[in-house]
């Protein structure tokens, strides 16, 4: 197991999507309108249901986070470093329009709504000098390690009681 732990939940399987959007044609096909299910109860689901695929790994000096943001404008993403703690946050906002009475959904596999990942780091790190960028939909978070001075190897004194 590597040493880098996520505290957020593995993404649920990509049938909880598909599941979801099943859920959702069922309500509108047959009545021909939308099922209201209210707001507070969509956010919760499209937590559940959405979360960015994610990679974590290390070097020698520094931690790196790359997460996959596609169709996410940088302004709805959000990174905070705390007590040892990376929190990637951000919202993909849903295309679809519901006044678009022109059009009619047969697919509708892309996912949408707000998402957090968490990250603790099994070191200390350098939290004021974690930088990101974001280029392509892909942002990659980079984390460096504290730089502790290693003592050189000595002989301890063994004590006479």
């Amino acid at each position: 197991m590597s040493p880098l732990m996520k505290d957020a939940p593995v993404s649920p399987p990509r049938e909880f999507a598909t599941m979801r959007n099943r859920l959702r044609r069922f309500f509108e096909e047959p009545f021909g309108l939308e099922f209201p299910v209210g707001p507070a109860f969509e956010r919760r689901f499209n937590a559940m249901a959405w979360s960015p695929a994610v990679e974590a790994s290390e070097t020698p000096t520094e931690y790196v986070i790359t997460a996959e943001l596609p169709g996410i404008s940088m302004e709805n993403i959000e990174i905070n470093m705390a007590d040892g703690v990376l929190a990637l946050k951000g919202k993909k906002e849903e295309e679809r329009r519901s006044e678009d009475k022109e059009r009619t959904y047969h697919l509708w596999e892309r996912e949408y709504g707000m998402f957090e990942r968490t990250f603790r780091f099994p070191l200390e790190v350098a939290e004021e000098k974690v930088s990101a960028e974001f280029a392509n939909g892909v942002l990659t978070v980079r984390v460096p390690k504290l730089q502790q001075q290693k003592a050189p190897p000595r002989t301890v004194p063994i004590a006479k009681k």
